[in-house]
């Protein structure tokens, strides 16, 4: 009986600890969104950087986009200038830890409200990131896939 226990015991501490270290990388993540969040809400291609791994691949709707040099110079930077009264956030983020501990995928729910020009931006979307970790611990996103639509006006 004494050595079931103690097999038990061996089994379950490290599945705990497991557990604990998932759930704080899971927040370090969340936390780290949130940081994506605020330089887009600035505009801020610099610190925008600092997310993206340099050989990431973006999706949204039918573009594509690889590298963040081609992200940065032929899509984000040029939105990014022609919005005025920019609104942006995600919501309902779900990050899941991969085994090992060094790449994981978000999942959110994002809104985007803006003005470009003449014409009013509305639009509310799903969102998937790929993300890894750095050897110096910092998250990337590695892949993004975006989906999105106008948003709808409430039932009246």
């Amino acid at each position: 009986m004494k050595n079931v226990i103690l097999t038990l015991a061996v089994l379950v501490v490290p599945s705990v600890a497991f557990a604990q270290s998932e759930a704080g990388n899971a927040a370090a993540v969340e936390a780290w969104l949130k940081g994506y969040d605020a330089a887009f809400m600035a505009k801020d291609l610099d610190k925008l950087a600092t997310f993206y791994h340099p050989d990431v691949t973006i999706y949204e709707g039918t573009g594509i986009n690889n590298g963040w040099a081609d992200y940065r110079d032929r899509h984000l930077g040029p939105e990014l200038k022609a919005f005025t009264n920019l609104q942006f956030g995600h919501t309902e983020t779900r990050v899941t830890m991969m085994p090992g501990g060094q790449s994981a995928y978000a999942t959110s729910r994002y809104t985007i409200k803006a003005k470009m020009g003449d014409r009013d931006l509305d639009s509310e979307g799903l969102e998937t990131l790929a993300l890894i970790k750095m050897p110096d611990g910092s998250w990337k996103i590695r892949h993004s896939h975006t989906s999105s639509r106008a948003r709808r006006p409430p039932a009246q």
